[in-house]
């Protein structure tokens, strides 16, 4: 049922009354039926999903237990979530098993909804597996709903009843029968949620090492995601305003006040077709600047900026280093990229703190660098690292 639908017809919300035994039930409001419905249908992670759940199954049908299965290999779970109510036992748990229906599942593909009555009325072998299962079942009847994705259950939500209450009656299974494709959705919505995450931790992994320093932030300046290299460089960008970040990191405030700017304000591509740009130089650290540029939107419910900062470090006007000999280039050639680097701004004059803000690696990781140019060249000192390279 869509939300904001006719939630009347759903039979009234019940909840337990602290002076009645748990399975005794009240109405609720229609306003609390509606935000349970909500709930259920807005959830987006697994737990969120099963609390849902129990607001509505929990309150709504008496029963001794309630239990979600999934993750289903060959009609077993591996998985599954439990709410128990006055068990005779205090440290009774339900089984996570389906040995009692797996058969009755294996013969019946894609059935929607069962009672342990109607396993039992065509399988003898219902109540020895039953006994199999719990030797001391808390329990005489359940009822299932079990979810499918193509030929095989993905999930099956099981009720297991009080004593009194063990036969189903036509109102309950009403309710069952409108609440079905409420989970049969949302379930829907969870395996799409997971898999965008999968792909996002994927991608995130992956770029997040890149020698690329880049972020992304959305319109209330919070981060979305930044790249290693990105997290180094806000820090140098910190420090060389000589401003204690509060966090490890933190986006620099010159930064983010840049995203008002009216170049970047408009959600329509400029003439080019590219979304607006700025850019701003750091006032200390030469040849240190951030790009701003604002992201593509997509068609969707909500329009929200998405701001991706590049920040570039390059040599300032004056400091472009001169064309290497062809004796230093020959020198060059017997050290890795990343020591060439190293070596090359050695040549410029910078100190190996320079040098590790500029490369945003860790000054002991410069060193380290230094000594294996050093012995690969031959040499013991910067002196003679610099002379080579002239």
């Amino acid at each position: 049922m869509p939300v904001g639908g006719d939630v009347c017809s759903i039979p009234p919300i019940c909840y337990f009354s602290d002076m009645l035994p748990a399975y005794v039930l009240q109405p609720a409001s229609p306003s609390e039926a509606r935000s349970a419905v909500v709930e259920l249908q807005s959830a987006l992670d697994l737990e969120s999903f099963w609390k849902a759940c129990l607001k509505l199954i929990g309150s709504t049908l008496p029963h001794r237990s309630c239990s979600l299965f999934f993750n289903i290999v060959d009609f077993q779970p591996t998985d599954a979530r439990h709410h128990v109510l006055q068990p005779r036992k205090a440290d009774y748990v339900p089984a996570t098993s389906l040995t009692v229906s797996g058969p009755f599942l294996a013969r019946h593909p894609q059935i929607r909804m069962y009672t342990y009555s109607e396993i039992a009325s065509e399988d003898p072998d219902a109540a020895r597996r039953r006994l199999m299962q719990e030797p001391d079942p808390e329990w005489n009847e359940f009822i299932h709903l079990a979810f499918w994705h193509d030929s095989a259950p993905e999930a099956v939500l099981s009720i297991h009843r009080p004593p009194d209450f063990s036969e189903v009656t036509e109102e309950e299974r009403a309710f069952l029968e409108q609440l079905y494709p409420m989970i049969e959705a949302g379930l829907r919505r969870l395996r799409l949620v997971e898999g965008e995450q999968a792909r996002r931790q994927v991608y995130e992994h992956f770029l997040r090492y890149m020698p690329l320093s880049v972020l992304f932030v959305d319109g209330d300046n919070q981060l979305l995601f930044a790249t290693a290299g990105a997290e180094k460089q806000c820090a140098r960008w910190n420090r060389g305003l000589k401003v204690p970040a509060a966090t490890d990191f933190e986006l620099p405030g010159n930064v983010g006040r840049l995203f008002n700017q009216p170049a970047l304000a408009s959600s329509q591509a400029d003439s080019t077709g590219k979304p607006g740009m700025v850019q701003l130089s750091h006032p200390a650290l030469r040849g240190l600047s951030a790009r701003i540029e604002r992201s593509w939107h997509f068609p969707g419910l909500q329009l929200r900026p998405c701001y991706v900062v590049t920040f570039l470090d390059t040599p300032a006007s004056g400091d472009q280093p001169t064309e290497p000999s062809q004796a230093a280039l020959q020198i060059l050639q017997q050290l890795t990229p990343s020591e060439r680097r190293v070596a090359q701004l050695v040549g410029r004059g910078l100190r190996n703190e320079e040098i590790a803000d500029h490369l945003c690696r860790s000054r002991r990781t410069v060193e380290f660098q230094l000594n294996s140019i050093y012995r690969k060249l031959g040499i013991s000192s910067r002196t003679q690292l610099v002379r080579a390279l002239t």
